[in-house]
This record gives C-alpha cells, structure tokens and sequence, in this order.
C-alpha cells in the first residue's frame, strides 16, 4: 500500500477525532466508514483504496450509540444497527471486488489482440481472483443480511434496509450469486482460448 496514502488515511482520521465532540483515542468502524462513503471513487484505479478502508474498517469496535450513524431508541435497534452496517459493509466489498475484476476481464479474444495472449492471460488470472473474493464477500453478505432481517424492526435506516429487504425478498435486480458465476465460465471460455493459442505458437 502507498505510504503517501496511508499518512493521508491517519491524518483524515486523525482531524475528525479532533474535532469530534467527544474525542478518543480510539478508531471505530464508523469513522471509516464515513471516510469510505465520503471519499468515495469509482474509477478502477481506486478500488485498491476503497477496498482497503472497507476491509480494515471490520476489525474495528462500534462508536458509541450515541454517536452513531443512526441514533437508535433501544439495545434491540443497535444492534440491528450494528447487524446493518456489516451487512452494508460486506456489500460493498462484494460490489467492489466485481468491478475490480471486470476491469481485468472486460477484453474479449480477437484476431487483432491474440498476440498479447500472455499478457491477456495474465489479467483474466487477476479477474478471477477478483471475483473468487468477491464471492466469499456476497457470501458474507448474505449471512449479515439475513442475521439483520430476522430483527423485526424499523430503525430509520431507510437505503440500508430497503437493500436488505430487497435482498432477502429476491427482489434486488443485481443478483450476484448469478454475476459471479457467469462471469467465472466466461473466464473459463477465453483462458481455453488463450491456452489453446498458447500452446500452437510455443
């Protein structure tokens, strides 16, 4: 990982404790969280970063309720709320694992770009890694969401748990069991391909 990043990484952390109303020591999920739907970048050079704020972000503790992304009435709806945004956050990995595997993936085999077949390859070997880790994640995902779902209550939450119900009720248009797998057996097809150029121009 770049150190010029990671620095800006601790210093952005760093300001919002600062001028938290309550400051801490402490780092929470929360916080990178925020940093992650605030900074967030969509292009394929930057999945590397959002990854690695949403994967370190799990291993750290919950702020606290009264200073969490939704204020919650009771224990019962924080820890649906807790239950929430690991759900989200395993989403989100999901969501970009995939569409960092597609930005090694998107070339099709042809006449005009088999001479680079090692170097083709070589970038479906990176898109399948993508989306192996991204189907462990969607596996994650769905583990949280049906965990959260089984809470029988309202939180306020609104685009959280319009995704979650979406999901549980097989009403989300993105099914990524589905994506995953199609996108794996067409990596099948062209690495045949690849292979078979291979193996006649060695």
């Amino acid at each position: 990982m770049n150190r010029k990043f990671i620095l800006l990484i601790v210093i952005s952390v760093s300001f919002n404790l600062c001028i938290s109303s309550k400051p801490t020591r402490m780092i929470f999920i929360e916080q990178i969280y925020r940093l992650y739907e605030s900074n967030l970048h969509t292009t394929h050079t930057d999945h590397k970063r959002n990854i690695f704020w949403l994967e370190n972000c799990l291993s750290l503790p919950n702020i606290h309720p009264s200073q969490a992304i939704v204020v919650t009435k009771d224990w019962e709806e924080y820890v649906k709320y807790k239950l929430l945004l690991r759900f989200h956050i395993h989403y989100l990995l999901t969501k970009e694992y995939v569409d960092w595997g597609w930005e090694y993936d998107k070339r099709d085999i042809a006449f005009y770009n088999i001479e680079w077949a090692k170097e083709i390859k070589n970038s479906f070997e990176i898109a399948k890694s993508r989306y192996l880790i991204a189907r462990r994640y969607w596996e994650e995902t769905k583990k949280w969401s049906n965990l959260a779902y089984g809470k029988k209550l309202h939180i306020g939450w609104e685009q959280i748990e319009d995704l979650n119900y979406e999901i549980e009720n097989n009403l989300f248009d993105y099914d990524y069991d589905t994506i995953i797998d199609m996108r794996l057996k067409d990596l099948e097809r062209k690495i045949k391909i690849v292979d078979s150029y291979l193996a006649k121009n060695n």
